[in-house]
């Protein structure tokens, strides 16, 4: 294996462990390896973060789906942008959904783990055009994430994935990363 593989499974290994800790209340070994990932010392016990996963995605209702930012993003701008747009990335990857997944295709779950398979399978050109759009809408996310979180926990996630996946968008575009 060189580098550049190793790094390329690094990336896939982040962005399914992002995606993990949105799929549901985050499984206790997926906590410790986003501790490890982060080298943090996170003091939320296990408790206050499902708690506040609850609070979030349950409760809250804190939207998690790409079609709720590009919205946002795009009100001022009459252009039609459907969910067929990223269901056109999965698509052109050869990647179907599972009908058994309760998750709707720009769910930042789904999202994520597309990006992990993209590098996993080497697909280059698709990995660069699908995380400009994941740097689109996911930045958005995790403000409001950081914003509505009650653990040092999710802050800290907010705070990682947009770190992370903003410097992919500049990795890409200067030729690093892919």
């Amino acid at each position: 294996m060189n580098f550049l593989d190793y790094i390329d499974e690094e990336r896939a290994e982040a962005y399914r462990l992002f995606a993990y800790l949105f799929m549901n209340i985050p499984h206790i070994e997926h906590i410790e390896q986003f501790e490890s990932f982060g080298q943090l010392d996170i003091k939320d016990t296990y408790e206050e973060i499902c708690e506040d996963f609850i609070h979030l995605f349950i409760n809250e209702n804190l939207p998690n789906y790409e079609a709720y930012y590009k919205a946002e993003l795009y009100k001022d701008i009459p252009i039609n942008r459907s969910l067929d747009d990223v269901q056109h990335f999965y698509w052109t990857a050869g990647v179907a959904i599972d009908e058994e997944i309760d998750l709707p295709p720009d769910h930042i779950s789904m999202e994520l783990i597309f990006m992990s398979y993209l590098i996993e399978q080497n697909l280059k050109d698709l990995q660069i055009e699908f995380a400009r759009r994941l740097c689109e809408w996911v930045p958005l996310f995790c403000d409001a994430l950081y914003k509505k979180a009650n653990t040092d926990f999710y802050k800290e996630v907010a705070y990682s994935l947009k770190e992370f996946v903003l410097s992919e968008c500049e990795d890409g575009s200067e030729g690093r990363g892919y």
